[in-house]
This record gives structure tokens, C-alpha cells and sequence, in this order.
């Protein structure tokens, strides 16, 4: 059955939750008579364009624990955009408590209710630990060390997570407000391939395209956040989708050289889940794409390095790696060929006008 466990339990825990709550119409703003508790307010303006687009989010799940970080109880909102500001209400006795979020687009169920894989995680019980939670991504092992993702021709829901870095008092007397930062864990990335010399030549379905991490772990507190190491086999992932434009059906891209005949260009778009920078080059998430008829790897790239070769783009913020890839999301890269193998790749950011042209060197 697609739907874990974990998540049905989950549910049925949140749902129990908002049925014993005192003030469980916490759906709505009408507190009177019970003037206590905390609002939670959540924002994600943790990206590039640092901009807060909350208004991307839908469901989000709390898990509170308390002082100690022992978990204490959870909350669910199907679709926290039906309220404005956005925020939620939790009804809570007096103590200070400690808040981890989980939020993706659709409703958790219909997410795990649907194709391709899924981000799963342990719910907790009263009185388990805070830095015992973990999120993983669902993957079939095909060898040791190493499993695939199987995505079924569809991305992964978007996942954000948000974790409070201090307790937060709740008073037994007043409301009390408090705000979580949410963080995107999952990116998009889109392929593109262009033959120079003989552009009518390339076709997508001449090739694999892979992406290769070495962690499946999505959220591990002990170490902080979001950290490699709890899970240590490889994923692999595929594309999601895979197509051809011809020079007759898109608007050539400016960087792209004048070709004499029509040709096509080849397209593979993927949704990975965080990527982790690492200063061990073999640690990184690599792209390959082999040319099936010849198994030579037209393309393996360190992919992390690669897609940072845009973070100084902006002179103000000097992000470092690992942030420049927490920010962004919407990754597009377009390799040129020349006789079968890569020349220059353009690397660029779907929102921002970012672009850069990287040579074909050591990466």
C-alpha cells in the first residue's frame, strides 16, 4: 500500500490532537475565553530573491517539544494559505517548547496517496527526543550502496522544514507570538544538450541522464540541520521527464551559436532533494549523461560546484556554497557538444536573470 504507516499514524495522532485541544477551532481566530497559548507564524524567505513566497507553501505540520526536547504533542494545517496572515494557533499550558516544521505544497496524505516517492519519517510518541527525528526520501536499493528514486514521470512534492533555535516561552496569561523561517529542501534541475556542428543530430532518447547523491537523508537534528550521514547509501536519480524542441517550435537561446540546418535540443528535468556541499569532491552530487549506443559519458560533472559557479553573481550577499544551494531551486543548465563531447555549459537561475558560462574543465 503507498501510504506509510508513519503517515497514517501521523494523521491520525494530528487529528486527535485538534478534536482534544481546549481551543481546538484553531482553524479560526476566535480565541475568546481562552486568551493563552502561541501563534505560530511561518515565513520562507530563506531564497535568492529574498523574498518571502509563503503564499508557494500549502500543507505544514508542527511537532512541539518541550524544554528538554521531548516531544510533547503535533499539529496539522491541510493548507495554511486559507488563512492570511500565515499562522496557526496552538493551545498549550504554560512552559517553554521547542517547534520543527514540516510543510510541502499538497496535504501530506494526498502527497503519500499519490505516484512516485515520497519523504517519510517516524512519528513520534510522547517522550521521544527531538534530535531522534529524522526525514528521509523513499528509494529502492538496487545494490549495496546505492538506490534509486523512483519517480514514476513525477517531481517530488516541494518539502520545506523549519526548526526553532530557542525555547519559546508560553504564558499562562496572554498569547504569545513567535515566527519559524521555512527552508526549501528540494530542487529543481533542468538538462538541456545541444550538438553544435550537426545540431539536427541530437536526440534525447540517445542518452541516460543521472544525478547521484550520496545521502538520502533529509532532516537529521543531531547534526545541526539538514546534514549528511544517517543515511549513507547512494541515491540515484532519473529524470521525471524527458523530451526534444526543434528550432521550429522554441525561441533560440541567445547563447546558443547560428546553425546552418534545423536541429533539436535534447531535454531531462529532474527534483532532487537537498544537495550537500562537501570539500571532498566524491562526496558531491554528480550529473552524468551517457550516450547509450557508444556507454561514454558525455557529461559527469561535480554538480554542486558547478551550480555554484553563480553565487557571486550577487556582489552584496557572498554566500557561501552550502547557502547559495539552500536558497535556490530552480536550476537550468545547457550543455553544447561538439563531436560528441561538451564544450561550455550555460548555467543560469529560472527566477533571477543569472547565467554564467563555464568552459568544460575539471569539475
Amino acid at each position: 500500500m503507498k501510504m506509510s504507516v508513519t503517515l497514517h499514524r501521523f494523521c491520525a495522532a494530528v487529528g486527535l490532537v485538534c478534536l482534544l485541544a481546549s481551543c481546538s477551532d484553531w482553524i479560526y481566530e476566535n480565541r475568546d475565553g481562552c486568551e493563552h497559548g502561541i501563534w505560530l507564524s511561518f515565513k520562507y524567505d530563506y531564497n535568492l530573491q529574498r523574498a518571502d513566497m509563503m503564499e508557494h507553501v500549502g500543507s505544514v505540520g508542527v511537532f512541539v517539544y518541550d524544554e528538554q526536547g521531548r516531544f510533547v504533542t503535533s499539529y496539522i494545517d491541510p493548507d495554511i494559505r486559507r488563512t492570511q496572515p500565515y499562522r496557526m494557533y496552538i493551545d498549550l499550558p504554560e512552559g517553554n517548547y521547542q517547534f520543527l516544521a514540516l510543510a510541502q505544497q499538497r496535504s501530506f496524505e494526498s502527497v503519500q496517496a499519490g505516484p512516485g516517492a515520497n519523504f517519510v519519517w517516524e512519528t513520534p510518541v510522547a517522550g521521544d527526543a527531538m534530535d531522534d527525528f529524522a526525514v528521509s526520501l523513499e528509494a529502492d536499493e538496487v545494490d549495496a550502496g546505492w538506490a534509486v528514486v523512483q519517480n514514476e514521470q513525477e517531481p517530488l512534492d516541494t518539502l520545506w522544514h523549519a526548526v526553532s533555535t530557542e525555547p519559546v516561552y508560553v504564558a499562562a496569561d496572554r498569547y504569545v507570538e513567535h515566527t519559524l523561517s521555512l527552508m526549501r529542501d528540494t530542487k529543481s534541475i533542468t538538462v538541456s544538450m545541444r550538438e553544435i556542428d550537426e545540431p539536427e543530430t541530437m536526440n534525447v532518447a540517445d542518452y541516460d541522464f543521472a544525478i547521484t547523491h550520496r545521502d538520502l537523508q533529509v532532516y537529521d537534528r543531531e547534526a545541526a540541520d539538514l546534514v549528511s550521514g544517517a543515511d549513507s547509501r547512494t541515491a540515484i536519480y532519473t529524470p521525471y521527464a524527458t523530451w526534444n524542441t526543434g528550432d521550429d517550435d522554441q525561441q533560440t537561446l541567445s547563447a546558443m551559436p547560428q546553425a546552418t540546418v534545423a536541429g533539436q535540443t535534447a531535454h531531462a528535468a529532474f527534483m532532487t532533494s537537498r544537495l550537500y556541499a562537501s570539500d571532498l569532491p566524491e562526496e558531491n552530487a554528480r550529473l552524468t549523461i551517457r550516450h547509450r549506443a557508444t556507454e561514454h559519458d558525455v557529461v559527469d560533472v561535480d554538480l554542486c560546484n558547478l551550480l555554484g559557479q553563480l553565487r557571486n553573481y550577487d556582489e552584496i550577499q557572498r554566500y557561501s556554497l552550502q547557502e547559495f544551494l539552500d536558497r535556490g531551486y530552480d536550476f537550468r543548465l545547457t550543455f553544447f557538444l561538439k563531436g560528441g563531447e561538451w564544450q561550455y555549459v550555460d548555467v543560469s537561475i529560472g527566477v533571477l536573470d543569472w547565467s554564467k558560462r563555464v568552459q568544460n574543465v575539471s569539475l
